[in-house]
């Protein structure tokens, strides 16, 4: 009977509140759409922290069964693995159902059916790779370890599948050429696999298309190169403290057995999603995350002080119930009741913000801000948590206003003004000291993101030259017993100096030249050294320096200058002696005061199966330092070599033009291209300025999109203010006629409303600065590259913030100083 009753109140109270709205249709709309945007935003970024903190990963066992794992050289570092390494983890653990390992950054050059060539992302996997995540195919089998003596086959993805053979069934068993060599299909993934862990500097990368059998051979340098990617599963019931005794133990054994390659290394475990979503971004994830729930509560503390404006002009109504026998707890149960649905009516509305936001995502977020494992879409537990929000600040709003008005005595509501009250001015201006206070904390952490992102793009990359296309260009790999156009490294600088020939007859080329990894890009590949006359080091221990393959005319098409010694010339063949240019971090960092040129280091070469002797190299020129990423904790000391006397087959082309726009010589740089080998293509065509601005392109979008919801809590704490200034006005209008019927000023009477506004204002900036003071050592505390101390930003907030209710004052003041007293005292 009880329940019965309590439904029916609620079901009476829901009704009237819905009349209450249709009669205030101003409040209704102000409230409902303050809430929707507010909910709304909170729900989509929801979305963002859903998938890189909450959501299971799209794979058949739970994520925390899933791990990736990698060598460690030191506190928390970790590294790609070494084939051998990781062929004896695989055999030598007790606590893993399986390992598998893949490459990294390959690329693969196939004919599209049209007859156009094309390269797409891809890898070589060992058999356990697809069996670790769990992944089935929908058509074929995935590799298995007798492949190996057969090792020409390969798995498509579903969208290359149905690209290249339009979904046909009969795809499996036949040929893909693959680089100019046949591959037999014989699997394809599902479109829901997806598996790109960030590269070094935490950047996105792109997701395979085709994936083909990596065979672990007996080499020398098996021990020796680090290039694979491990990915295991955990047995039931294993934990990672578990897991990581239990390779400690095989770490030590290989470091006995083979001391020159593994002393001092060991073995780092983490969490698969971890790995897959980069730490960055998770914890961006959860500074989103706050930002908006600071928002969310400015939206609940302005239509909080919009109810407790409303209630105040209820106050008669709400004493008559109280004498026809309502009690205290029935009337808050009533507002309340109105609160909530309010709150359901904005939180309906908060669903198509949410969905808008999410579905316009992929055009708002710049492309590798985010990994390939995140999917932005709305769904239902965006959904859910959109509708949880509502209910959550419905209460959170309500309650406060509702009790408040509930505390009224019967004779002063019954004798007070039906239209203006007094009541509950006090809560109105706390609830707006909360709110500036909020806006004071987002513009703070705003201002922080923005000041970072200033000093990262006014830092010194290294290289003058913007106006530079690069692209990489990706030869077919020879693999073991097959024939191949580029068998040798040899082979391959053959095909590179033909291609600077044919460009360099391009008109309008100033500089053409190949390189590895570039400036900003993220990307290197590291060799270990050691300096000819100190004391030796075994390999595992030899200091690691990015390793870079350039041809004679790279420093001059970056506008790299050589600050010492020479740059590298034609005369640095592969018959002269072995040569090699340092940055100038490396010179500082491992020469001290000793001159550079001249000197010589053990650097071994980067051609798998070489079993020359490890060439001592002179050091013949220091390059000015270049940064890897734009956010580097330290300067990383770089070796250059001659492309000549140490080949790839995947290298950076970079042509520098006379003048202009580089990106206009792209159509003629792909016809030279073509000329020489028409199964080549360019990969990433970009231009240097690209490079750099895709380098700051997380931080610009943390600083911008906090710095949109910083202008949303400046408006809504504009509002604020204005509100409560407004209510104050109109409280005090016959005091402010009687005052001026007295004589007062009208400087005087709008001191009376700008002391009020200050007195509010002053406790949020205070309470605001405090707060913000402790969120600049937590982000400074994380990755972000901020000063937490920084006193234009701590300057300039409160600025905006005093600047912004002063606005808010010109109004109402301008109002109370247009008081007729005639009128002020007719109106009672």
């Amino acid at each position: 009977m009880r329940v019965t009753q309590w439904l029916e109140e609620r079901q009476t109270d829901a009704r009237f509140a819905l009349r209450q709205l249709r009669r205030a249709p101003g409040f209704a709309a102000v409230a409902v759409l303050t809430l929707a945007l507010g909910i709304g935003a909170n729900s989509a970024i929801f979305a963002l922290a859903d998938a890189t903190l909450l959501r299971e990963l799209p794979y058949a066992y739970p994520a925390e069964r899933l791990v990736m794992l990698g060598e460690s050289r030191g506190p928390d570092t970790l590294v790609n693995v070494s084939p051998l390494d990781f062929r004896d983890w695989s055999t030598q653990n007790r606590t893993f159902d399986v390992m598998g390992a893949t490459t990294t950054g390959d690329l693969a050059s196939i004919v599209r059916p049209d007859g156009t060539p094309e390269q797409l992302p891809a890898e070589q996997v060992t058999p356990g790779f697809f069996e670790a995540l769990g992944v089935r195919p929908i058509l074929g089998r995935m590799f298995q370890p007798s492949d190996s003596a057969a090792p020409r086959v390969v798995v498509l993805s579903e969208g290359l599948w149905r690209n290249q053979f339009g979904g046909d069934h009969t795809a499996i068993g036949r040929a893909l050429a693959i680089g100019g060599q046949p591959f037999t299909v014989i699997g394809v993934v599902p479109a829901s696999f997806q598996f790109a862990p960030p590269s070094l500097g935490d950047t996105a990368t792109n997701p395979a298309q085709l994936w083909t059998f990596y065979v672990i051979g007996d080499q020398p340098w098996g021990r020796l190169t680090h290039l694979l990617r491990v990915v295991g599963r955990l047995k039931p019931g294993v934990t990672l403290e578990g897991a990581q005794a239990d390779l400690d133990v095989v770490a030590a054994r290989l470091a006995e057995q083979f001391p020159e390659a593994n002393k001092g290394h060991g073995v780092a475990i983490r969490p698969l999603r971890e790995a897959l979503m980069g730490r960055e971004i998770q914890l961006t994830s959860m500074l989103l995350l706050g930002v908006v729930g600071f928002v969310l509560l400015m939206c609940c503390a302005n239509v909080a002080s919009l109810l407790v404006a409303q209630a105040g002009q209820r106050s008669r109504e709400l004493a008559v119930r109280a004498a026809l026998g309502a009690g205290r707890g029935r009337v808050v149960a009533q507002l309340l009741t109105e609160s909530l649905v309010l709150a359901s009516i904005g939180g309906v509305l908060a669903l198509a913000v949410a969905a808008a936001l999410l579905a316009a995502a992929p055009a708002i977020v710049p492309p590798g801000v985010l990994p390939v494992a995140i999917a932005l879409s709305f769904d239902a537990r965006v959904a859910a948590a959109c509708a949880v929000s509502a209910l959550a600040v419905g209460v959170l709003f309500g309650l406060a206003p509702a009790w408040h008005a509930s505390r009224g005595r019967l004779v002063d509501a019954m004798a007070a003004d039906a239209r203006v009250t007094r009541r509950g001015g006090w809560l109105r201006s706390g609830l707006v000291s909360v709110q500036v206070a909020a806006a004071v904390l987002v513009l703070c952490g705003a201002g922080l993101l923005l000041r970072a992102l200033v000093t990262l793009q006014r830092l010194d990359s290294g290289p003058r030259a913007s106006q530079v296309l690069t692209a990489v260009v990706s030869l077919p790999f020879p693999a073991p017993g097959s024939a191949s156009q580029y068998p040798t490294a040899a082979a391959a600088f053959r095909f590179y100096e033909a291609i600077e020939n044919e460009i360099r007859a391009v008109p309008g080329v100033r500089h053409v030249a190949w390189g590895g990894a570039l400036p900003l890009d993220g990307l290197w590949f590291g060799q270990p050294f050691e300096i000819v006359g100190d004391p030796p080091k075994p390999y595992a221990s030899r200091d690691l320096a990015p390793y870079h393959m350039v041809s004679p005319e790279y420093f001059a098409a970056l506008d790299l200058p050589i600050v010492a010694g020479r740059a590298f010339t034609d005369a640095d063949s592969a018959q002269a002696p072995a040569v090699c240019i340092v940055s100038e971090e490396f010179a500082t960092r491992f020469l001290g005061g000793r001159s550079p040129v001249g000197m010589r280091l053990v650097l071994p070469r980067m051609v798998f199966g070489d079993d020359t002797q490890v060439p001592k190299v002179e050091i013949i020129g220091v390059a000015r330092q270049v940064k890897t990423r734009a956010v580097e904790p330290e300067p990383m000391p770089h070796v250059y070599v001659p492309l000549a006397q140490n080949n790839w087959w995947m290298a950076s082309l970079i042509v520098r033009p006379e003048s202009g726009d580089a990106a206009a010589l792209l159509p003629s740089v792909r016809a030279a291209v073509a000329r020489v080998d028409r199964e080549r293509v360019l990969a990433r065509p970009r231009t240097m300025a690209t490079i750099a601005h895709d380098a700051t392109a997380r931080p610009r979008f943390r600083a911008v999109l906090v710095g949109a919801f910083a202008l949303l809590a400046l408006m809504l704490a504009t509002v604020g203010v204005f509100g409560v200034l407004t209510q104050l006005v109109q409280q005090r209008i016959r005091e402010f006629g009687v005052r001026i019927a007295l004589g007062a000023s009208r400087t005087h009477v709008i001191g009376l409303v700008v002391r009020h506004a200050a007195r509010i204002t002053t406790i949020g900036l205070a309470v605001g600065l405090g707060l913000a003071f402790m969120l600049g050592r937590l982000l400074a505390s994380l990755i972000f590259p901020i000063a937490p101390s920084d006193p234009i930003t701590y300057t300039l907030a409160p600025l905006v913030a005093l600047l912004t209710a002063a606005v808010a004052c010109v109004a109402p003041a301008w109002r109370a100083t247009r008081v007729d007293p005639a009128t002020a005292f007719r109106e009672d």
